[in-house]
């Protein structure tokens, strides 16, 4: 049953019929509900939808980000920070026959007027690491040294993503340990500011890159970019000579690697 407050033009909770009332943000709100919805299921509506859990899915794993980077912009515009972020970029999702591709690229996950830092490109360590430097580019002298940088690392290919801890500007790097099962996954990575005001700054997309490979009991043996042209020599492929030269000191080092004594704990 719904119950009126403060007479028929004032909120109202509960259900009437198929409408809702409800609170959100400490705002008055309500919501329909269809009784009966029509379900065909023709390739053009499977499409829309797996463009729809494309940006949803992205979305739910980039959470913690979203609501440091997009906080402020989806208040304003009386929205969650998860559909403020399909609608600031649903125009980089792309249905593309049974899928959906992503220009990872494009990708805002924080919207803002705090100054940002200058991000380099990201450099992946032994055990599932990956640090990014950075530093205060030439908008930012003035900006506080204690405002926090973060990083947002998503693995596509598993569908999931990391917020970093904050650190602060002054630090100049960000490090990052990764779930073991993220490695050999390709990666995406993007940086943004919160200023001591909880204001974000726009996004910098920092690149893209591959965790290093775990192999043969706990030792690491970094791939970089040559992660598919090993796999087809190792299934007897022919592959470039250029790519041949640079994966035999790679095979090389797996080699001696395995002769080595195994760690102890």
């Amino acid at each position: 049953m719904g119950k009126l407050y403060q007479g028929i033009e004032g909120p109202f909770s509960g259900k009437v019929g198929p409408v809702v009332g409800y609170m959100w943000k400490n705002r008055s709100c309500i919501r329909a509900y269809h009784q009966h919805v029509n379900y065909p299921n023709t390739e053009d509506q499977q499409q829309q939808r797996n463009w729809f859990v494309g940006m949803v899915r992205f979305a739910s794993q980039a959470t913690d980000a979203l609501k440091l980077g997009l906080a402020n912009m989806a208040n304003a515009a009386r929205m969650t920070e998860g559909n403020y972020f399909i609608l600031k970029n649903k125009q980089h999702f792309h249905r593309e026959n049974n899928g959906v591709r992503i220009d990872y690229e494009n990708l805002q996950i924080a919207v803002g007027s705090a100054t940002d830092v200058y991000f380099h490109k990201p450099h992946f360590g032994e055990k599932e690491t990956v640090i990014v430097d950075f530093e205060k580019n030439s908008l930012s002298l003035k900006a506080s040294s204690d405002d926090r940088v973060y990083v947002y690392i998503y693995a596509p290919g598993i569908a999931e993503g990391l917020l970093s801890a904050p650190t602060t500007r002054r630090s100049k790097q960000i490090q990052m340990a990764l779930p073991q099962n993220w490695a050999g996954q390709e990666v995406h990575l993007y940086g943004f500011v919160v200023d001591n005001d909880g204001r974000a700054s726009n996004s910098t997309y920092i690149g893209v890159g591959r965790v290093n490979h775990y192999e043969d009991r706990g030792r690491y043996i970094p791939l970089d970019n040559n992660w598919q042209e090993f796999v087809d020599l190792a299934n007897g492929k022919e592959v470039p000579a250029k790519s041949k030269e640079a994966i035999i000191p790679t095979i090389k080092l797996a080699t001696e690697k395995a002769k080595e004594p195994p760690e102890v704990p």
